[in-house]
């Protein structure tokens, strides 16, 4: 792993909206160790402002609807139980509860502001995605020789190269896999 990629706070990530989808809004559970890791700060994630605009525009598709309102119920959600936790700066952007949908995808925002480290958007990656939306993803891993977690298949299709530029690229559903064989104490 390059330099650049550990930090004081665990390995480097940059994650793929699709993935902050499944972390916050889907209770996706190949993914529930990545929230433990990311919420205890045992990742350093990464985003750059175009990954940060993205998320709220993906937020607003018709298809998403019905799954905001699960969030809406009085049950505990990794997402209620995230709010609860973050910092007061960053819980005061969500109204409490949620009693709407804009106040879901306001708390799931309010996720990756409390976790996501803005960083500077990184120069073109050698390496192009066929989804040129998911070049932002690319170019920031292979910048900063961090491990990239999507569920893109343009993206995984990139594992091998980006491996030859100190990245690493890692479908969803593998990260369980990959922080147990980091070892990262209290994750569980």
């Amino acid at each position: 792993m390059s330099a650049s990629a550990q930090t004081g706070h665990g390995p480097t990530v940059v994650i793929d909206t699709n993935v902050v989808l499944d972390l916050w809004l889907f209770d996706n559970p190949d993914v529930a160790l990545l929230r433990r890791a990311l919420e205890s700060g045992h990742l350093h994630w990464i985003a750059c402002e175009r990954m940060f605009g993205e998320l709220p525009r993906v937020l607003q598709y018709a298809h998403l609807q019905a799954k905001l309102g699960v969030h809406l119920s009085p049950a505990i959600t990794p997402l209620t139980k995230a709010l609860e936790t973050m910092s007061a700066q960053v819980q005061g952007t969500v109204q409490w509860p949620l009693t709407s949908h804009d106040q879901v995808a306001q708390g799931i925002k309010a996720c990756m502001q409390q976790w996501a480290k803005r960083c500077e958007a990184a120069p073109l990656c050698h390496y192009k995605c066929k989804d040129p939306d998911d070049q932002v993803f690319v170019d920031l891993a292979a910048a900063h020789g961090a491990t990239l977690l999507s569920k893109d298949k343009a993206v995984l299709k990139l594992k091998n190269r980006l491996a030859r530029l100190g990245s690493r690229v890692l479908a969803a559903q593998d990260s369980r896999a990959w922080l147990q064989a980091l070892e990262l104490e209290g994750l569980g």
